[in-house]
């Protein structure tokens, strides 16, 4: 809703050729409060007057001489071509009425004037006008916030692109059918795919138990990231490469698709997640895993299993050593450690284990041995559910 103040703020014109109706005009609305009035007895100035100001309502008298009321509204809907024309008229011909409706005034008052009709008529006026401009406001500033926000989307977009170009080797995209429909840098090669037509992986030099893993993900429509696979040269050898990939939904969930990025890894690098892959695998085995210095017993290393049983947090098991967890004696486990080196073969012990809560429990440990450069490193096994026999 507009505010009676808007209203009363509203800029208004004056155009009739009588003097006496021009301040008759003027005392009608100054008495009703309205605070931006102006008139003229020359309606050539009305285009121009309307230009400058932009008025709010326009009271146009229908018989002036030399230019009357219905030439004024031909030069006003020039000006106002997309917008509200503001004109009400005011006429004593009552035939004039309709053909002034016609030429794009918006209300007429009919002369002799009444007071309260004509107040009447210039507030419904002055409303519809005001929620008008209101409205081409709105359209405007929602127009902006558009292009604004285009804008952003499109150097989020180039931001985006910038950055899977510096993280990776390639994008891609495809279709619900499996068909690339955007490619950024050497995908084809890097998939095996003979051409950028084929869009089918089984073309591919794949590695069969990495493709049917693939293969799985993306028919049941399910993220992956940094998945690791090979594919065989023509010269034998095995190129590495890692993929990230997501599925891609419209407005009304229907899947559309996939898009990732990867990138090839080196040698050493796809040895280092096979380390770190057999690494998770230790830390979820039912066993504590610990390796342990020959020469000083000292703990070197520890699986999560070891933590979780032990009560002890991986930060105090690197600070210890055996015999500080109550593990046997010195000579005891030295000549283990001796007999696994010699033979090969493991050595089991029967021991308690001082907890992290202070509290001794049963354990069976299996003693191993591996080379590392110049130094023996033992292996410790500990079996916390094995019972004492």
């Amino acid at each position: 809703m507009i505010d009676q103040t808007e209203i009363l703020r509203a800029k208004i014109l004056i155009v009739d050729d009588q003097e006496s109706n021009v301040i008759l005009l003027e005392q009608l609305l100054k008495k009703a409060g309205y605070q931006y009035v102006t008139s003229t007895m020359n309606p050539r100035e009305v285009c121009s007057l309307h230009l400058e100001r932009g008025f709010d309502l326009i009271l146009l008298d229908l018989q002036m001489p030399e230019m009357d009321g219905f030439q004024v509204m031909e030069g006003i809907k020039e000006i106002e071509e997309y917008g509200y024309s503001p004109v009400l008229v005011i006429t004593a011909q009552p035939d004039h009425k309709l053909r002034a409706l016609k030429a794009g005034a918006k209300d007429f008052i009919t002369k002799p004037i009444e007071a309260v009709e004509f107040q009447t008529r210039v507030k419904n006026m002055l409303e519809v006008r005001l929620l008008y401009k209101q409205l081409e406001d709105y359209s405007e500033k929602l127009e902006m916030t558009v292009i604004e926000r285009t804008a952003q989307l499109s150097a989020s977009e180039a931001r985006f692109k910038n950055f899977t170009e510096l993280t990776s080797d390639w994008y891609w995209e495809q279709d619900e059918q499996g068909k690339f429909t955007t490619v950024s840098g050497p995908v084809f090669e890097m998939l095996g795919l003979e051409s950028e037509g084929g869009g089918d992986l089984s073309q591919a030099r794949w590695n069969e138990s990495e493709l049917a893993n693939l293969k799985y993900n993306i028919a049941t429509r399910r993220p992956f990231l940094d998945f690791v696979y090979t594919l065989k040269k023509a010269d034998g050898k095995e190129q590495h490469l890692q993929v990230s990939g997501e599925p891609m939904f419209d407005s009304n969930c229907r899947f559309i698709g996939y898009r990732g990025v990867g990138v090839e890894i080196s040698d050493q690098h796809y040895a280092y997640r096979k380390e770190s892959n057999f690494r998770k695998a230790i830390d979820v085995i039912g066993l504590g895993v610990c390796l342990i210095d020959r020469a000083t017993l000292a703990v070197l290393d520890v699986n999560e299993t070891m933590c979780t049983l032990s009560g002890h947090t991986r930060s105090e098991l690197l600070m210890t050593t055996l015999l500080q967890l109550n593990i046997g004696t010195e000579e005891q486990l030295k000549l283990t450690f001796e007999t696994v080196i010699s033979s090969g073969a493991g050595v089991q012990l029967r021991e308690q284990i001082c907890c992290g809560d202070g509290v001794h429990r049963d354990v069976l440990i299996d003693f191993h041995a591996f080379r590392d450069d110049a130094h023996w490193v033992m292996v410790a096994a500990f079996n916390f559910s094995a019972r004492t026999v």
